[in-house]
């Protein structure tokens, strides 16, 4: 089991901190205790989210059962905790009497929270960053550190199959990774399992290097980058160069690319 990771959970401490001052708020003003049905709403809504990805990944989970308990992988649906979150809300208000204004109140604080810690993260976050320190693994199951893929420049895409702009992306990245065998290409797969990568590339009829699983989204959470797909362009120094959240184009791929080379030495 990985040791705790006080960065990896800062914004989501920071998100209960802002629902508990919030029913705190409530009590100390209008008299509402909402406190009860803030803090079993949480629970229950990270066991949801927690469950739910553990579903989603279960032929992984099911070759080390133990790993279920094992929350330092950060490993949880945030559409289902959030959704259940709202249900959960509404269910035990309605049944313990409370009034749902501050419970909707301390919800949507955390909520927001949670946005703009994510947003900060991703606009604010210092430039130049170096390669994270995180494990991904090959389709295969090999774990490879994803520093040790750097030395050149390299180009990191995250992304995954529902995703419909990352799906439209692929042919040119695909194509960018056969003309530039000087530039690093490295496909991070965020939170999804090996048969539905493969699954996804035979249908699609890719033929890609690189290609790795990261079921927790580290690489996503190390980086600030919570949408997808996000490109991360590395110079040869393994230090962030350039960031392009959303899809590209062959155009506006090559013309990254073109920097990337210029800035990294790279011949041309």
């Amino acid at each position: 089991m990985e040791a705790f990771d006080l960065e990896r959970w800062a914004i989501p401490g920071l998100a209960i901190c802002a629902s508990a001052l919030v029913s705190w708020w409530y009590r100390h003003t209008r008299g509402w205790h909402s406190w009860p049905v803030v803090w079993k709403t949480i629970v229950g809504s990270l066991v949801v989210a927690r469950a739910i990805f553990v579903l989603q990944n279960a032929s992984q989970y099911a070759a080390d059962p133990l790993s279920i308990i094992d929350l330092g992988d950060g490993g949880f649906s945030d559409t289902g905790g959030i959704l259940a979150a709202f249900v959960l809300g509404a269910h035990l208000t309605a049944r313990i009497g409370t009034p749902r204004r501050p419970v909707l109140a301390a919800i949507l604080a955390g909520a927001v929270v949670g946005l703009v810690g994510a947003v900060a993260t991703l606009n604010f976050g210092p430039p130049s960053t170096p390669v994270p320190l995180v494990e991904i693994r090959r389709l295969n199951g090999t774990p490879v550190q994803l520093r040790t893929l750097a030395g050149k420049p390299m180009v990191v895409n995250l992304w995954a199959t529902w995703c419909p702009p990352c799906r439209r992306e692929m042919p040119a990245l695909e194509e960018a990774q056969r003309r530039h065998p000087d530039i690093s290409f490295v496909f991070v797969n965020q939170g999804e399992d090996v048969a539905t990568i493969q699954a996804f590339m035979a249908q699609q009829k890719l033929e890609l290097d690189n290609v790795f699983t990261d079921r927790a989204r580290e690489v996503g959470r190390r980086t600030g980058s919570f949408a997808m797909p996000t490109t991360l362009f590395y110079g040869n120094d393994g230090r962030l160069f350039l960031r392009h959240v959303g899809e590209l184009d062959r155009h506006g791929l090559d013309s990254r690319l073109e920097m990337l080379a210029r800035a990294s030495g790279l011949k041309r």
